[in-house]
């Protein structure tokens, strides 16, 4: 998991630029012998099974991120954010552009104070619209000579610490840690002999609106859908007391309540039961924003977002535990067998 996540994170995949974290993904289903097709909208989608309950796993595999909007006369860039970057994480990053001539590396910079004056003020964050990416060059020319081009994609430079013994810190595991799981749990279940019809879907466009998976609702309209994504937890310092913690290292969580979606509490009732008998860790809670589970749920489906606790979301910093992901991919084998020869929940 460590070695296949750390891979993951570092593949580029903004948000309608996923091309090759989906070429990654492909090739890695394909190596387990498994048959993958992609869709109009550019989901991978891979199904074991053809008879029983419709059952989806969904992760999504694009990113936060940017996009050129123009190459000023100066040589810098001016830019759009993609998905829900935070303007205050913005200045003083590095960032890499996916061009035609391959990577170009560029600076979000940050005035010094030594330039300011007394009518700057230091406290102001800085918006989007006022920042210029500087790729060491000082004309229109020279960094189209780069290869760089209005419309090309770009995320910051992805750093990988770890911080105690298991947890990863990096920008991108969200939700790159989902489809690391996808691949670990596919290649587990796909030599048992189970009465459903498992697909495994890598969606694209969650960031901006949950797109691929509005698809996958309509044209699959599965019975269960267990969307694999990050849950922001509150165990860090300075995230206050709003939500009820959700510990790293604690578990898979499900999520239960958010912006878009209650999940089925008859799935939390299974998983529960699920979870206690085969003595996975397991909690349960609410928070903000949505997951792809929330648009398929819309076509009548039983869904349960399925968390992997994590801090600092949507910032370069956003710190995951390797062992909650072990045990998320060993409680979707789980689901998996149990709603193969169990009645309908419904």
């Amino acid at each position: 998991m460590k070695e296949l996540i750390e891979k993951m994170i570092r593949i580029p995949g903004v948000s309608g630029y996923e091309d090759s974290i989906r070429e990654y993904i492909r090739a890695q289903v394909e190596s387990m012998g498994a048959t993958i097709e992609e869709d109009n909208i550019g989901n991978l989608i891979a199904t074991v099974g053809t008879k029983g309950p419709r059952i989806v796993f969904i992760a999504h595999m694009d990113e936060l991120g940017f996009v050129v909007t123009n190459i000023e006369e100066d040589g810098s860039l001016r830019i759009r954010k993609v998905g829900g970057i935070d303007d205050r994480t913005l200045v003083g990053r590095v960032v890499e552009i996916a061009t035609q001539k391959g990577t170009v590396t560029g600076v979000l910079g940050l005035k010094p104070p030594h330039l300011m004056t007394e009518s700057d003020d230091r406290k102001k964050v800085v918006s989007w619209e006022d920042v210029r990416v500087d790729v060491g060059t000082r004309s229109r020319k020279e960094t189209e000579k780069l290869g760089v081009r209005v419309l090309d994609a770009m995320v910051f430079k992805k750093d990988i610490a770890y911080i105690g013994k298991d947890v990863i810190c990096s920008r991108g595991v969200d939700d790159r840690a989902g489809c690391a799981i996808l691949l670990d749990a596919l290649e587990k279940l796909r030599g048992k002999k189970l009465a459903a019809r498992l697909t495994f879907v890598w969606s694209v466009q969650e960031e901006i609106g949950l797109r691929g998976a509005k698809v996958i609702g309509f044209q699959m309209k599965p019975e269960y859908v267990f969307a694999v994504d990050t849950m922001t937890t509150t165990d860090g310092p300075m995230q206050g007391n709003t939500y009820e913690k959700i510990l790293v290292g604690g578990g898979p969580a499900l999520r239960m309540f958010d912006s878009a979606a209650i999940a089925s509490p008859k799935l939390r009732k299974m998983i529960e039961g699920i979870a206690k008998r085969a003595k996975v860790p397991l909690q349960c809670g609410s928070g903000g924003g949505a997951t792809d589970g929330a648009a398929i749920q819309e076509f009548g489906a039983l869904v349960m977002p399925v968390g992997i606790p994590m801090k600092y979301t949507h910032s370069p910093t956003e710190c995951a535990s390797l062992k909650d992901m072990g045990n998320t991919s060993r409680l979707l084998v789980l689901i998996a067998e149990h709603l193969s020869k169990a009645p309908k929940t419904r």
